[in-house]
């Protein structure tokens, strides 16, 4: 979080910027959700051991057999991670908190936590038939679109209707996060329906927005927008 400079008793405005002190409790349990998430997710591949009943494949093929799972539990990660270092940027916007963004953030934390779930479902099924491999993109890509359209909602709120942003934040980096975060929604449902013609090609599409969206976006728009200014 961006830290404001020393408060003086005589200068109220400077006193304005400071976080409130339940601002702490919110990421602090925000943090521990994507911690939660983040380690939840590995329970989801199997460890195989010598009594399972098909051990006689080899510990190897074992292994290598559950590749499926190791994409899915990859991909997650790294999608939880970028949702983590986003999350962190946008508080690091913010001032204070109120009812509508605590709560806000609580749906948007439930879907982080949910997401180990698709995620297991993704790794088991994606190597199956193609229908079975349709079911599972769509189930992972319903959540993972629903993610960023929760975390755009909660910064329409935050950052305009709220007015819960630091004095420090000009409307030119405000909008410019706007701009980077607002496609999300819409390249994650185009994404997911990228399985009707491969599943794929949808897991593919995952991990090229992920990457695209761990760039630092905001910092583009606002590159262009002052070029342009």
């Amino acid at each position: 979080m961006e830290t404001a400079p020393p408060a003086t008793a005589g200068d109220p405005s400077i006193a304005m910027a400071e976080p409130e002190p339940a601002f702490g409790r919110v990421l602090g349990f925000s943090d521990g959700v994507f911690a939660f998430a983040i380690t939840l997710m590995v329970l989801a591949i199997r460890i195989p051991h010598p009594t399972d009943p098909d051990a006689d494949a080899g510990l190897l093929a074992l292994i290598a057999d559950q590749w499926p799972a190791y994409l899915a539990f990859a991909l997650s990660f790294f999608w939880v991670g970028l949702a983590w270092a986003n999350h962190r940027i946008m508080f690091s916007k913010l001032i204070r908190t109120d009812h509508i963004l605590i709560w806000g953030n609580l749906l948007f934390l439930m879907l982080i936590a949910f997401l180990p779930i698709p995620t297991a479902v993704l790794g088991q099924w994606i190597g199956s038939s193609r229908e079975n491999q349709l079911t599972a993109v769509l189930f992972y890509g319903a959540v993972t679109t629903s993610e960023g359209l929760v975390y755009n909602l909660l910064w329409w709120y935050a950052a305009y209707w709220g007015k819960l942003t630091t004095p420090r934040l000009t409307a030119a980096v405000r909008d410019a996060h706007t701009k980077a975060w607002a496609p999300a929604p819409l390249l994650g449902a185009g994404t997911t329906l990228l399985g009707f013609i491969d599943p794929r090609l949808a897991f593919a599409g995952f991990l090229a927005l992920g990457i695209a969206y761990a760039l630092p976006t905001p910092r583009f728009v606002l590159s262009a927008y002052r070029r342009r200014a």
